[in-house]
């Protein structure tokens, strides 16, 4: 089985419409669904780390913004967990093609972080620490955004919400989740 991934919170589309010859869009998807909501959750987390030290107001804000969004999608996130680690059995499979495991290597190891910085840098501007008043503007915005649903999957990622929630309406309707 061939494995294909593409990353980035603010420019999956563009992986989507970019798929190699032969590739189905589920392994697309399903590459995507083994990393998506973790990366998004690591990005809010670390805008949430650099709210920490900004106003009461504006930090509370950004941190029930955040607690919003994971409970959100916390069976997403479950989910997410498990696609990840059927990925990492296939790939360590002694029947495993070969460069599947550094290929997912390279995805959760460089790539992800990376588009974490990228993203974080468009969510947090390098000036945006010169000053309480637009450390609090930054982390009041980035709030708003997160409650608005902005960073939702539903809407950064429609394909992976939909991929993931109809495996779990299998496992909860006693079908396996796996595809």
């Amino acid at each position: 089985m061939k494995m294909y991934f593409a990353i980035g919170v603010f420019s999956l589309s563009a992986w989507a419409s970019a798929q190699a010859p032969g590739a189905s869009a589920e392994s697309f998807v399903r590459g995507r669904a083994s990393y998506s909501p973790a990366l998004t959750l690591s990005l809010l987390k670390k805008v949430e780390s650099f709210c920490i030290s900004a106003d009461k107001s504006a930090r509370n804000m950004l941190v029930a913004a955040v607690a919003g969004w994971q409970m959100r999608h916390a069976d997403l996130l479950q989910e997410n967990a498990r696609v990840l680690d059927e990925l990492k059995a296939e790939v360590n499979a002694p029947k495993a093609g070969p460069g599947l495991k550094a290929a997912l290597d390279n995805m959760l190891d460089r790539r992800v972080p990376e588009q974490v910085e990228t993203d974080y840098k468009k969510m947090v501007p390098p000036d945006a620490s010169k000053g309480w008043a637009s450390k609090a503007f930054v982390c009041g915005a980035n709030a708003g955004m997160i409650e608005d649903g902005k960073y939702d999957l539903e809407r950064v990622d429609p394909a992976v919400a939909d991929y993931l929630r109809q495996r779990i309406a299998r496992r909860k309707n006693g079908g396996a989740a796996a595809s």
